[in-house]
């Protein structure tokens, strides 16, 4: 009889947890993956502040799951919110179908925590979501924009006052990617930077307490010189329309409170029956498995799992880093009970150290025992864990997409190299060098042909006459023209290596823009083939993945 695995929730644990497992059992048909989550997506929540600023655009950190998984035919994809898990009939109950599992992994997310604070559901922004992102970011755009026409002075200064809460990763990076917004939000309102004011608070005596007292002081100074104010040892009491309350201080005058003071599991798996600890966090053994429901085969990992190393007092962060090492755990372990053989292996925290990002140019990466790279070396370090990622989950599809957003389609300059990446330039202006040199490829193409006495750029190999030609041609229509334009490069190297045709090398590295794209066959056929090849190898990408029957 076929054994079902049932992952809840395609967040970085659930995702990564699938992988292996398809990967564990390929080719075996007795055994059935099933991954629900309520979006046909995998959303990257360790970016949602750079949607939030508008760095990047929402599509930038939602990655299709069919395109994840278009190579495991073992895994089946569900879009369904799940509201129940029976643990005695092993099954998972939705809103729109029942799931029946021999292995369950419960890795469902976590929700902001406001520790019962009044008003912050009311008045606050939280980024727990695209939406979230995409409200935060409406409601900043127009704030700021209404601020800038208010001639009262106390409204003026509320409304351009921006307040987060919380100085952990999310709130910390949020803050960085603030200090680069506000010079776009200024420019585009025609105000000065520093009316946009940003404060950062804290109820504990210090802030970013995940690094080190020394790199904590690096990132407060870089806070302050970015005109940050700082307010440590501050606990909010309450959330107004347009104030903040902190208990024994003046409040803050402010309509835009961004709170991302705690994280705690989410509702749905809270109410699952199973032992919760601190922040609803579910009680796993050494196995990650459920407490009191180890013969079940139920785990827990991510944001909903207390895992705790053996001997340690509190449990591990709720970090991407943390769910992938979880992730790798319950998919041994979950294999170590399909098999049969329950030879289980031990959760052990392997966290290689903290990189914080503040913004596109600036951050700290405290790593490998304590080692420290700061500055914009360290958004680089980051950069590369996140893409390192998309090679775990064998997506080489969405770390070229990671690539392109992060460094060449970005808006307002706003990546590690400035616009020296990110100008976006138009083709148009490349046209005329196309069709001059498609033209010269053509005649020289001809001459060479016909006996190579007039041939100026390949000579001595009439047999390449008829691929210059043909090179020439489809550069000319604008056709194909980055590969016809590499093609003409590994030509240079093999055949014209001359001082006298060197500008060739340079021209045809100048038309891998996609000139072709502009008065060209491109402009059509490029689009067709990204569409027609993306569909036959990914399948279409849906808004709802159904359980096949």
């Amino acid at each position: 009889m076929a054994k079902n695995i049932v992952v809840i929730g395609a967040g970085f644990a659930g995702v990564y947890a699938t992988k292996k497992l398809a990967k564990r059992f390929k080719g075996n048909s007795d055994v059935q993956i099933t991954l629900i989550d309520r979006h046909s997506y995998f959303t990257y929540m360790t970016r949602l502040h750079e949607v939030a600023t508008e760095r990047v655009e929402p599509g930038s950190v939602e990655y299709d799951l069919q395109r994840i998984f278009h190579k495991q035919k073992n895994v089946q994809l569900v879009t369904d919110s799940i509201t129940k898990v029976d643990k005695e009939n092993k099954q998972v109950i939705g809103e729109n179908g029942t799931y029946p599992f021999d292995s369950l992994l419960i890795s469902m997310g976590g929700e902001p925590n406001d520790f019962g604070t009044p008003g912050v559901k009311e008045n606050g922004f939280t980024l727990w979501s695209t939406e979230d992102a995409l409200v935060l970011r409406d409601h900043i755009n127009t704030i700021i924009r209404q601020g800038s026409l208010e001639r009262d002075p106390q409204k003026r200064r509320e409304m351009l006052t921006l307040v987060v809460c919380g100085s952990g990763f999310t709130g910390a990076e949020t803050v960085g990617e603030l200090i680069d917004y506000k010079k776009v939000l200024a420019k585009e309102n025609k105000i000065d930077p520093s009316e946009i004011k940003l404060v950062l608070v804290e109820a504990a005596p210090t802030i970013i307490n995940m690094l080190d007292r020394k790199n904590a002081g690096h990132a407060e100074n870089f806070f302050k010189k970015n005109n940050v104010e700082i307010r440590p040892s501050s606990m909010i009491t309450k959330v107004n329309a347009d104030s903040v309350e902190i208990k024994d201080q003046d409040p803050i005058q402010t309509n835009t409170l961004i709170w991302t003071a705690g994280v705690k599991t989410n509702h749905v798996a809270d109410s699952f029956g199973i032992e919760a600890g601190r922040g609803g966090r579910l009680i796993t053994n050494k196995f990650l498995q459920a407490k009191g429901f180890e013969d079940k085969s139920i785990y827990v990992a991510g944001d909903n799992s207390n895992a705790t190393q053996e001997g340690a007092e509190r449990a591990v962060p709720q970090t991407a880093q943390e769910a992938e090492n979880e992730a790798v755990i319950v998919a041994d372990n979950i294999a170590a009970d399909i098999n049969g053989d329950h030879n289980y292996t031990e959760f052990t925290d392997k966290n290689m150290g903290f990189i914080v990002s503040f913004g596109a140019y600036y951050g700290i990466a405290q790593i490998f025992g304590g080692k420290t790279v700061r500055g914009w070396l360290a958004t680089i370090i980051k950069h590369f864990t996140n893409i390192l990622y998309f090679t775990k989950i064998h997506s080489g599809y969405f770390m070229w997409k990671y690539i392109m957003e992060e460094f060449f389609r970005v808006k307002n300059g706003r990546t590690v190299f400035g616009y020296n990446t990110s100008k976006r330039s138009n083709v148009l202006w490349s046209v005329p060098l196309r069709l001059f040199f498609g033209l010269a490829l053509f005649i020289d193409g001809m001459a060479n042909i016909h006996g190579g006495t007039d041939s100026f750029l390949i000579t001595g190999y009439p047999g390449l006459g008829t691929l210059e030609v043909i090179l020439g041609g489809i550069i000319f229509l604008g056709w194909l023209t980055w590969c016809a334009n590499l093609i003409v490069i590994i030509l240079f190297f093999s055949v014209m290596l001359t001082w006298s045709t060197t500008w060739v090398l340079f021209v045809a590295f100048t038309l891998l823009n996609g000139s072709g794209r502009s008065f060209g066959l491109d402009y059509w056929f490029v689009p067709w083939l990204q569409r027609t090849w993306g569909h036959s190898r990914y399948g279409v990408p849906q808004a709802i993945y159904k359980k096949q029957s």
